[in-house]
């Protein structure tokens, strides 16, 4: 009879099995979900208010993180007074990224719809295997409408990467 010694064993990573207590390699990418959205998405206000865009995703893990991406277009209207739109995500109730992160798109007055294409990512740590929703809210800084999405603007889309810790 032949005996194996083994002194390691690593996962296939191009492996289809899956077995409950695999541990990936921190960074890696455990599992993607992403939605879009081309719905008319419009507010005036001037507090954080949700667009109603949001994704649930579970981690397998307390140690993952989460990578919020946003992506795609939408537009405001330019009248008399420099207007900025403000994006952030809020995971349940809690603001991840506070407008002083810095997603925002400003311009000056002209009377016309401006393109605002968003583009942020953020790094969540949620300590939870339980069924997690991020949903983007925004806000406009002097009560002129902002769209975060219009049907005619191309599509918004959010993804979510679940990454090994």
């Amino acid at each position: 009879m032949t005996t194996l010694y083994v002194d390691n064993i690593a996962p296939n990573l191009q492996s289809k099995i899956s077995a409950p207590n695999l541990q990936l390699p921190s960074g890696s990418v455990v599992q993607v979900v992403q939605g879009t959205t081309v719905a008319n998405i419009a507010t005036t206000s001037t507090s954080f208010t949700s667009t109603g865009f949001s994704l649930n995703i579970t981690p397998t893990s307390t140690s993952s993180k989460i990578l919020i991406m946003l992506n795609g277009g939408g537009v405001f209207l330019d009248t008399t007074s420099e207007n900025t739109m403000h994006t952030t995500v809020y995971r349940g109730a809690t603001n991840l990224a506070n407008s002083t992160y810095g997603f925002t798109r400003h311009s000056t007055p002209g009377g016309s719809w401006q393109l605002t294409p968003h583009s942020f990512s953020f790094l969540d740590s949620p300590s939870t295997t339980s069924a997690t929703t991020y949903t983007i809210y925004y806000r406009s800084t002097n009560g002129n409408q902002i769209q975060f999405s219009n049907n005619d603007r191309g599509i918004v889309a959010l993804t979510l990467m679940e990454i090994a810790g």
